[in-house]
């Protein structure tokens, strides 16, 4: 648990700044996409699946815990940018189907350096009596000058109390300067509401099909 928790704090360091009052990706008009191909599925390690389904330790150590239903949900994405010409088109909204899916970031992020907002609605969340989102990391390490990018191959945190703090505020900054954002956003955000007996879940995978060198080979 400790190196899960300072594992999730180096990730988090990797986003630029603290919270500001800055709109960041709460902006009043957007580019809107929708996909609707059918997402792929995604390799997900046991331990983080028992997060997902809000399993506890103290069930485990009791017997089997009651199965819920699992249920796919919508997920609407947002890249929106701070520095001019950042971003395709400006600010997007990223409609994805039931489970989510995957966005090719060389579609929507140009080769100009600079800052760009990620956000995210899971409308799941709303009337949730759990809510749980995860990273599963699929960006190789690598260094720039004297920092370390990249969290490492299928390494997953839980993220979720900075998740809702960085919603709140102007949502994950990250720097397009040295594919930086890649090394931060490579991987699955999933994302698990509770109400009842029910889980809503959805993910959302971040590649870049340009930059295939940063990120983990597929097993």
């Amino acid at each position: 648990m400790k190196r899960s928790v300072q594992a999730a704090s180096i990730w988090m360091f990797l986003l630029l700044g603290a919270c500001t009052k800055e709109p960041g990706y709460h902006v009043s008009d957007y580019q809107e996409i929708k996909f609707e191909d059918v997402p792929e599925e995604v390799k997900i390690p046991t331990k983080a699946w028992d997060l997902l389904e809000f399993k506890s330790a103290a069930a485990d150590a009791h017997g089997p815990a009651l199965g819920k239903n699992l249920i796919f949900s919508e997920l609407t994405v947002y890249l929106v940018e701070k520095n001019p010409g950042v971003v395709e088109g400006e600010a997007i909204k990223i409609q994805l189907p039931r489970g989510g899916g995957t966005i090719d970031l060389s579609r929507f992020i140009t080769d100009r350096r600079g800052t760009f907002y990620v956000g995210f609605d899971f409308p799941e969340f709303t009337d949730a009596t759990g809510k749980k989102v995860l990273f599963l990391s699929k960006a190789r390490k690598r260094r720039l000058g004297s920092e370390i990018f990249g969290a490492g191959c299928n390494q997953y945190f839980d993220i979720t109390d900075e998740f809702f703090k960085k919603m709140k505020a102007e949502g994950l900054k990250v720097n397009s300067t040295q594919d930086r954002y890649l090394s931060v956003l490579g991987g699955s955000f999933l994302f698990a509401a509770e109400k009842g007996a029910d889980v809503h879940l959805a993910q959302v995978r971040f590649t870049n099909s340009q930059q295939p060198q940063f990120f983990c080979e597929e097993r």
